[in-house]
């Protein structure tokens, strides 16, 4: 039986680089994961990309360690 992976991932104006992140992470051989994405108040199109590749979007912040630990509660998967 394989494991729930989550892939837990902070951000802020990231929107010219999270598709090729989550592109990236598609792309493994593994493939029960699941992606948690939390932003801290993005102006740009973070969120909406992420999004379309079925993450998991929480907005938290100020700083990233919140934003990590905020992903970890969040998360479902065992690693």
């Amino acid at each position: 039986m394989e494991k729930l992976i989550s892939c837990i991932i902070t951000t802020k104006n990231e929107e010219g680089v999270i598709k090729a992140l989550l592109l990236s992470i598609k792309k493994q051989s593994y493939e029960k994961f699941e992606i948690v994405l939390v932003d801290n108040n993005s102006t740009d199109r973070t969120t909406q990309i992420a999004r379309t590749f079925d993450a998991r979007v929480f907005d938290k912040g100020p700083e990233r360690s919140i934003q990590r630990n905020w992903g970890v509660k969040k998360a479902k998967g065992q690693y």
